[in-house]
């Protein structure tokens, strides 16, 4: 794993056959994501983490559009955070598997991840880049969580994929972490008085192991924050 985020001007490091890699961002949601699936189905992987202010060349030859992440395994590219978690789970070896294999299950399943893209998720990262001071995107953000506590309150599970977390909770789990980071760092109250179901939740998925390994410090997340809010966006910090 390259710990440092690489920049132009450094080299691409040399691929291992059979391998599973993943171009990266500490920081990006949506590579969390794999992160997760890989740690989940404990697939031997390595990260290479890129610096998307200053971009190395060799990504653009990854994904013409020069974003992350980028899944190579076998000479093969798979692109968009889904797409590459549908692929893992589907081609790579792992100890389980994380979509339903019953077609009405995954299908239900998929609402629930469109409700949550749409009505949810880029209301979250706003909210998160504000810190909490962005009340329309609040109200959005809030009115759609109420969504997902009344559909996890139905399904009457610990998680949305059943008694364990399932592709479904991996693809949602990065935007929950950093709306539970907000609460924890008193800059906005979310789950504890109005989501009591989803409270509970984010609490179960914090002991999963997966979202363990996968965990970025709470320390590490306030100076990127921090950093972020001058202009000066680093990547790199000791935690």
């Amino acid at each position: 794993m390259s710990e440092k985020h690489l920049a132009a001007g450094d080299s691409i490091p040399p691929t291992k056959d059979g391998v599973v890699r993943l171009y990266s961002m500490r920081f990006c949601p949506y590579a969390q994501t794999c992160r997760l699936v890989m740690a989940a189905k404990g697939i031997e992987h390595e990260i290479v983490n890129c610096n998307l202010r200053d971009k190395p060349k060799w990504l653009f030859q990854k994904n013409p559009k020069g974003e992350i992440p980028v899944l190579e395994h076998d000479g093969k590219i798979v692109l968009e955070s889904l797409a590459v978690n549908d692929y893992l789970d589907q081609v790579t070896p792992g100890k389980i598997t994380l979509n339903h294999k019953d077609p009405y299950q995954k299908r239900k399943d998929q609402i629930v991840l469109d409700l949550f893209t749409t009505q949810v998720r880029d209301y979250a990262s706003k909210v998160f880049r504000s810190l909490g001071d962005s009340k329309e995107d609040v109200e959005s953000l809030l009115a759609g969580l109420d969504k997902l506590e009344l559909e996890l309150k139905k399904r009457g599970t610990t998680f949305f994929g059943g008694l364990k977390p399932a592709m479904l909770d991996y693809n949602m789990w990065p935007w929950f972490e950093r709306l539970n980071w907000l609460e924890h760092n008193g800059k906005l109250i979310v789950f504890a008085d109005r989501f009591p179901i989803l409270k509970i939740y984010v609490d179960n998925m914090l002991l999963d192991e997966a979202v363990k390994n996968v965990l970025t410090p709470s320390s590490t997340v306030l100076k990127f924050c921090q950093a972020r809010a001058t202009g000066q966006i680093q990547y790199d910090f000791d935690d």
